[in-house]
Formats: C-alpha cells, sequence, structure tokens
C-alpha cells in the first residue's frame, strides 16, 4: 500500500502540542479527525517530529496509509476540514517503506526573538520579546559547543529507553533587527532540547553568564547546569530534509523566518 505523505503547517498556539492526548486538542487529532471523514473510517497518522504545546510548524512532514485515499483528494478536501490554525501546504503519494520520522535526514527549527523596547502585536504568538540588548557575537560563539555529535543530557528530557546522543549539523544566531533568529538542524531532537539551547544561549546574549557557559553545560550531563527552557511559542519547526523529495506547491520560508524578503514582487535574499 502506498503511503500518502503531507506537509503541514500550523500555529501552535492552540494546540497541546502535534501528539494526540486525551481530551486536548492536538494537531494529529485534528488531521486524523478530518481524514477519517474523506476516508469514512480511523485514519492513523505518523510524523517527523512530536512539536510541543504552542511550538509552531511551516514545515511538518506526516504520512499515513489507507487504500481510499490519495495526494490528490487529500489536498483538495482538507481546506473544508482542517481548523483555520492547520494548513496542509503540499501532499504527493509515496512509496511503501517511506516513514516520516525514520526516512528523514535533519530536522530545521528557528527560534525567533522580537529584540525592540516596544511590544509589536503582530508578532507576539511567533517570537519572544526581548528587552535585554543581545550580543549576538556571543550567542555564534556559545552556539559553535553544540555542533557535531554530543551527550545532549544537559539540554533534555531523556526517556529510559533513549540515547541522550545527538548531532547538531546547525546551529547559529542571525541578526536581523528588530528580530534575531537562532536557526538549529539537527539529525533528531531530545524533548525540549532546541528550547533548552535557545535558553542557556539567552543568558549569554544578555551577558548574564561566560560564552564558557554552553560548553560548561554540556559537559556536565545535567539538567540543572543548563539555563532554563525557553517559551515554545517562539519556536517554529520550519523543515524536514529526505533524500530526493522536493514539495513543488512549497511556497519558501519567508522572513522574518528566513532571509527570504519580498520587495516589488520579486523574492531575495537578504
Amino acid at each position: 500500500m502506498s503511503v500518502v505523505r503531507l506537509l503541514v503547517a500550523y500555529d501552535g498556539t492552540s494546540f497541546a502540542g502535534f501528539q494526540s492526548q486525551p481530551a486536548q486538542r492536538t494537531v494529529q487529532g485534528a488531521l486524523e479527525d478530518a481524514l477519517a471523514q474523506v476516508a469514512n473510517r480511523p485514519v492513523r497518522t505518523k510524523a517527523a517530529g512530536r512539536t510541543d504545546a504552542g511550538v509552531h510548524a511551516l514545515g511538518q512532514v506526516v504520512t499515513f496509509s489507507d487504500e481510499s485515499l490519495d495526494a490528490d483528494m487529500v489536498m483538495r478536501a482538507m481546506p473544508a476540514l482542517l481548523p483555520s490554525d492547520i494548513g496542509v501546504v503540499d501532499a504527493q503519494d509515496g512509496p511503501e517503506d517511506f516513514e516520516s520520522r525514520r526516512s528523514a535526514k535533519s530536522r530545521s527549527y528557528v527560534y525567533l526573538l522580537w529584540c525592540h523596547e516596544a511590544a509589536h502585536p503582530m508578532y507576539r504568538k511567533y517570537s519572544l520579546r526581548m528587552r535585554e540588548a543581545l550580543d549576538v557575537r556571543k550567542i555564534n560563539e556559545a552556539l559553535r559547543h553544540v555542533i557535531g555529535t554530543h551527550d545532549f543530557t544537559s539540554f533534555g528530557r531523556v526517556r529510559p529507553d533513549q540515547s541522550p546522543e545527538r548531532t547538531i549539523l546547525r546551529a547559529a544566531a542571525v541578526d536581523d533587527s528588530p528580530f534575531v533568529r537562532i536557526e538549529v538542524t539537527g539529525q533528531s531532537f531530545l524533548h525540549q532540547m532546541v528550547r533548552s539551547i535557545v535558553g542557556t544561549a539567552l543568558e549569554i546574549g544578555a551577558g548574564r553568564k561566560d560564552v564558557s557557559f554552553m560548553r560548561d553545560a554540556l559537559v556536565a550531563r545535567n539538567r540543572q547546569a543548563a539555563g532554563q527552557v525557553a517559551p515554545p511559542h517562539g519556536l517554529t519547526l520550519t523543515g524536514v530534509a529526505y533524500d530526493g523529495i522536493a514539495w513543488p506547491r512549497l511556497v519558501p520560508v519567508s522572513w522574518p523566518w528566513s532571509d527570504a524578503m519580498c520587495a516589488d514582487d520579486v523574492v531575495r535574499c537578504a
């Protein structure tokens, strides 16, 4: 049976995370309810990443198998069946051995910071407002310590059946005033790992801790050694990478989550 793979975007503000939970509003629950209406039977989905409550996504990848549904059918039906804070951005039929989680090569997140003395209502749900000045150079110095393969016990919740070892491919802060973006790409992540790295980096960027704080926390392998977990609403899953997959309907991730800015109807890189 072929697999249908969906590229899904959502505003995580009103969801208790991606994964289905009893008596909770979740992204997975809403997707499966909508798919069940089209298939006339329950449809079970899998996602590339189980985002926490309040975390957003521009490029979550979700898969399911059902002989009565194909990608075009789902693409046509979803707008009328999904709530307004979830959208299926693209859909395609894939091979039966494709699995959204295990087939993924990497996942990319952006943590968005609004760095201005005045609050902005348009960005309050998607960025953390920073009242303190941030030294982006120091943040980047600190983030270099997490790149590579390390034991990330200090930066996440580790289940008994999990290894704390993870590989970070990229971690960098971009000064795009009035925004600062902290971009992290890794093969996989522990629960709350990105937000813990960000929280530690903000202690350094705000001048409350030395650059060595990130390295020392990593080496300590103790959750208490790192900074506080950054609030969820600033974090967005921007994309998941796979071998040989393109999303033809996908509009490129736009500013402020990336460098792409619209000017005179042309998308340019800042």
